[in-house]
């Protein structure tokens, strides 16, 4: 039976690659630059994103749960691991060839609907960064462990995967004049750099999960 460290020690290396995306704090800088309202802004698209990125890895929790006894691999959670790890793959070999700057937006007229709507298409759009954490939560799923463990899991996995996204916010709320000090850098950084590490850690995570998928196929 597994313990909640040793469960932790699987899904946090996965929630931290799913964190290393650049897109998620440069589309949240860019909502806390607008002229006006820049906090409330902020909360509404972080708030939005958060609420349906997490209720898309509780899918993956229940089909994680719903699609096996005893802790054990099934067909489903197999096909899990080998499609996400062929996804990754992709998105490694994406990463490096894909060239262009990211775009930007001015999030200064946009309302409360409108943030909303992009916070919702966020969540759902930028799906390859999600994977590793899609792949975290099927893992919550499937191990036997009482519900306040796996409460406590998922909680480290979100709070990890999305700290690009509350974590700018925070500091903006906390310190606002040393907002663009603080982050301005770590753009920079992120924009040259970022598709290379971005690749590197997708391979290595992809990797692990087609092996950990024809590892668990063979004990079917």
């Amino acid at each position: 039976m597994a313990t909640l460290p040793q469960l932790l020690a699987v899904v946090i290396p996965l929630a931290i690659a799913s964190m290393i995306s650049p897109l998620a704090i440069i589309t949240v800088m860019t909502v806390l630059s607008s002229a006006e309202h820049r906090l409330k802004k902020g909360v509404i698209f972080v708030a939005t994103y958060c609420i349906i990125f997490s209720l898309i890895c509780l899918v993956f929790v229940a089909v994680g749960s719903l699609t096996t006894t005893g802790g054990k691999p099934s067909l489903a959670t197999v096909t899990i691991d080998f499609i996400l790890g062929f996804l990754l793959l992709y998105a490694s070999a994406r990463s490096l060839l894909k060239k262009g700057e990211s775009k930007t937006f001015d999030a200064t007229a946009m309302g409360t609907g409108a943030l909303v709507s992009m916070g919702i298409a966020f969540g759902f759009g930028n799906i390859f960064s999600s994977l590793p954490a899609l792949a975290a939560s099927k893992d919550i799923g499937v191990v036997v462990l009482s519900l306040h463990d796996k409460a406590i899991a998922f909680f480290l996995v979100m709070a990890i995967t999305l700290c690009w996204l509350w974590g700018p916010l925070v500091v903006f709320a906390v310190t606002p004049r040393n907002f663009d000090r603080i982050f301005d850098p770590i753009i920079r950084f992120l924009k040259i750099h970022g598709s290379q590490i971005i690749a590197a850690v997708f391979f290595l995570v992809g990797i692990f999960l087609v092996a950990r998928g024809v590892t668990s196929a063979m004990m079917l």
